[in-house]
């Protein structure tokens, strides 16, 4: 679940608007399917977004992923994140993580100090007697935080300010570590996807760096179609792996 919704959540913009292009009571609702030539598509999982506007302007993200049908059998994997964000900047507050996949389980806390710029972190493994405390620091001049919270940036940035072409880089906060990010806007095109036809979509290219930036993870480098629309909805994501792909497509 933590790569998943990385693929659906990397991209992020420098520029955002004051104003949220979301509100409470949104539901968004992905499927996660396997693809392969001479192989039927295999559905994977299913990722929801619900967004809550809490007492004093504060949204409140909640994501699940969740394994189902045969794929459970195999790998039983249902994990929850909670982000708190700031009304008007949207910047993160908070985001918990409570993951379950087969026997590995994982609880973890992120809290955010946007004046002193660091974030830190209570993380706790099921097969550990104590929690783990660190403190990061968040680099100066870049979007920072953690994917779920980097999805509402990007749904609200201003795509009038970005150039066509130009690689930005950014940082995601990921268990304790930060990691680069780079990605690339290409600019609006039509895509199709399952269910809705043709849609007029912001596309997007990002890959995943090493801790350092000197390098790409293998199979990391993906596109991502948002709605050319107000509310800037991720569409469509499709990343290639070593033989076919995998697609995270919008279901409502």
């Amino acid at each position: 679940m933590r790569r998943l919704l990385i693929l659906i959540l990397l991209v992020a913009g420098v520029q955002v608007r004051a104003q949220a292009p979301f509100e409470g009571g949104e539901e968004l609702v992905y499927s996660v399917a396997y693809r392969a030539a001479l192989i039927p598509n295999i559905n994977l999982m299913r990722v929801t977004l619900r967004t809550i506007e809490e007492e004093g302007g504060r949204y409140h993200v909640i994501g699940n992923g969740r394994t189902g049908g045969a794929v459970k059998g195999i790998f039983d994997l249902n994990d929850t994140y909670h982000a708190w964000l700031d009304g008007k900047t949207l910047l993160p507050e908070k985001m918990t993580s409570d993951l379950h996949e087969n026997d590995y389980k994982l609880r973890a806390t992120y809290t955010y100090d946007w004046e002193a710029r660091t974030v830190s972190t209570i993380v706790r493994k099921a097969t550990w007697t104590a929690d783990r405390y660190t403190v990061m620091k968040l680099a100066e001049g870049k979007e920072s935080g953690d994917a779920l919270s980097l999805l509402y940036r990007l749904r609200a940035m201003d795509v009038g300010k970005m150039v066509v072409g130009r690689p930005v880089g950014l940082e995601l906060v990921l268990n304790e570590v930060t990691k680069p990010i780079e990605y690339t806007y290409w600019g609006r095109e039509e895509v199709k996807v399952r269910k809705m036809g043709k849609v007029r979509a912001l596309k997007f290219t990002c890959t995943m760096a090493t801790s350092d930036g000197s390098e790409y993870e293998e199979g990391m480098t993906l596109t991502v179609w948002v709605s050319d629309d107000a509310r800037k909805v991720p569409l469509l994501v499709e990343c290639p792996v070593r033989v076919g792909r995998v697609t995270v497509t919008l279901n409502n």
